[in-house]
């Protein structure tokens, strides 16, 4: 089943990587490279100190259209 919230709600990067299951760190690194939806920073861009906030709709979004793994039929 598709995720699907319906919901502008911002999501800090910790809240993204427990969604996803994976390191803050890692958020970093999808948002710098292909498709994966970029942060809205609050507050200057250049200040280090400035959030960075996902949209949930965006990442489930993203989530959905993500490829499936191969299914594992056990029949031969």
């Amino acid at each position: 089943t598709a995720m699907k919230s319906h919901s502008n709600r911002l999501l800090r990067v910790g809240e993204v990587a427990d969604m996803l299951g994976v390191s803050k760190s890692y958020i970093y690194k999808l948002s710098q490279t292909g498709d994966f939806p970029k942060p809205i920073v609050l507050g200057d861009e250049t200040n280090k100190r400035s959030s960075s906030r996902w949209v949930l709709t965006e990442i489930e979004d993203w989530v959905n259209t993500r490829p499936r793994g191969k299914d594992y039929d056990t029949q031969s």
